[in-house]
């Protein structure tokens, strides 16, 4: 089979998209495809002259054009099979963190008190600790934690305030951090993530591979994990995302809180989905072609 992986692009989270696009393409040649990578900085009206030459499109794009739907919308005018979903609006709905955030407070489901704030002001009237965000932010990059007044000053924080996007607040809520992949309409094994000692899941923890990532989250017992994925399942359907996604989770005395969902999970040979499929006996190259069979 032809395909043509759509990757690169120009936000925050380009390295890891590349990444992620280098280890598919590699995957896919050993399975015997032929692939192209395309680089979105080369334009977006290009690909429909490109894409005559395929039989399928993969979307390895990470962060706000790929998992927010933009590329999607565009793609969607090309009559190619798409990997993941062709539905960019409930990519748009389901990655920006704003209106994931009002979702689950118009259905019921547990997330973090939040608040849009626009300076220090407002972080201080919605009370410390908090965590700071942007409502477009991926990958854990336009993330900041908040425990002390004085933390406001920081650096991150203050960025995080000059962004000219929408950015809210938090509560800040300690307890076991997992994650829960979508596949093909199934939900697979809870990964609990357990970061180094004093630190969070931020972005350099994220891909620097000190952290401990458990799949069948021994922490919680059997009957909340089954909570959790039916939740999560719920989530992905909500949003119509097609094939495979990824919604990260607090647990906080039992209680699971929805924090964002992955559109576009990340497919390195750190990345969780692809340890979540391993947990059930799938190799990434079988991942993958599940992927590529649904989309075709």
């Amino acid at each position: 089979m032809k395909i043509l992986i759509i990757t690169g692009g120009n936000s925050s989270e380009r390295p890891v998209s590349l990444n992620s696009a280098r280890n598919v393409k590699k995957t896919f040649i050993q399975n015997g495809h032929k692939v192209k990578l395309y680089d979105l900085r080369n334009g977006y009206l290009p690909i429909k002259k490109v894409s005559k030459d395929f039989d399928v499109l993969f979307p390895v794009l990470h962060g706000e054009e790929g998992e927010g739907g933009k590329l999607h919308k565009f793609l969607a005018s090309i009559n190619k099979p798409i990997v993941g979903t062709r539905n960019y609006k409930g990519l748009k709905g389901g990655w920006y963190k704003i209106p994931f955030k009002k979702y689950c407070d118009k259905n019921g489901i547990k997330t973090p008190k939040w608040k849009i704030v626009k300076n220090k002001n407002d972080i201080l009237k919605f009370g410390i600790p908090c965590v700071l965000k942007t409502s477009n932010g991926g990958s854990s990059r336009e993330v900041a934690i908040i425990k002390t007044k004085d933390d406001l000053n920081r650096a991150d924080v203050k960025k995080i305030l000059s962004f000219n996007t929408p950015t809210f607040v938090e509560e800040y809520l300690k307890g076991y951090d997992i994650t829960v992949g979508i596949l093909n309409k199934k939900a697979l094994p809870i990964i609990e993530i357990v970061p180094t000692k004093d630190t969070w899941f931020s972005y350099k923890v994220k891909y620097d591979n000190t952290t401990k990532e458990i799949p069948f989250a021994p922490s919680l017992d059997k009957g909340l994990q089954e909570k959790i994925q039916d939740l999560t399942l719920r989530i992905h359907n909500a949003f119509d995302l097609g094939t495979y996604s990824r919604t990260d989770f607090m647990v906080y005395k039992d209680i699971p809180y929805a924090i964002d969902v992955n559109t576009i999970p990340g497919l390195t040979e750190g990345s969780l989905l692809p340890k979540e499929a391993k947990a059930v006996g799938l190799s990434f190259n079988e991942f993958l072609e599940i992927l590529i069979k649904k989309a075709v």
